[in-house]
């Protein structure tokens, strides 16, 4: 789960540089005509809609993104909580698994196509990705044990598109410079705590064999 977060979090980040790099720098001066045409919404492509203008292959990259985050929640509740999810969080799972990869295959579509391609239900399908996503990601993260289990929750849902588009994805003028490599980071930086839990559990199972029983 950690190589698909990561992988995930890469891929956008590659998708948000087809969009800015060459327009706006990362930091410094970003008042240039070049980088005001690309904060238009023109360009969004998380999912795109019309009007719509690609820049580059970022709807191609923003889509496999979404379809490999999409495989990373499969094993979310596991990673975080240690144990089986109950039959609601298995069904939230499923929903956002699916709206996902409906909201990935939309934008993948589109990228390929150089057209909007829209999901199967634009508007179920987009309020259920902006909202129930991070809702899921925020009750597991309450269940989650130990420190890295909640920051890769508390990581996961910065980097949901809720929170991008009250914050960080709000530009001077339209889209903020960036915003999307700033989710994608955000989610690699989850990766990397599904690493340590990862590299912690099994130290720990082993260290509960081998410590000799003490006598009573």
């Amino acid at each position: 789960m950690a190589v698909l977060l990561t992988a995930s979090g890469g891929l956008l980040f590659a998708a948000s540089w087809q969009r800015w790099a060459g327009a706006c720098p990362w930091r410094g001066d970003r008042e240039t005509p070049e980088c005001t045409t690309r904060m238009d919404h023109l360009y969004d492509f998380l999912p795109p809609a019309e009007p719509w203008v690609p820049a580059g292959t970022a709807a191609q990259l923003a889509g496999a993104s979404l379809l490999v985050l999409a495989a990373a929640l499969l094993a979310l509740p596991w990673a975080l909580t240690g144990r089986g999810p109950g039959p609601g969080t298995v069904t939230a799972l499923v929903a956002v698994v699916l709206v996902m990869t409906d909201v990935g295959l939309a934008t993948l579509r589109s990228g390929l196509d150089g057209a909007v391609v829209s999901p199967l239900l634009p508007d179920v399908v987009s309020w259920s990705w902006v909202f129930v996503l991070p809702v899921l990601v925020g009750c597991l993260g309450v269940l989650s044990r130990g420190w890295a289990a909640g920051a890769a929750a508390v990581l996961l849902v910065l980097a949901s598109p809720l929170v991008a588009y009250l914050s960080y994805a709000i530009g001077p003028f339209d889209a903020q410079p960036w915003w999307e490599a700033i989710s994608g980071l955000l989610t690699c930086g989850a990766g990397a705590c599904v690493l340590v839990l990862a590299t912690r559990r099994p130290a720990r199972g082993r260290e509960a064999v081998l410590e000799p029983a003490v006598p009573t």
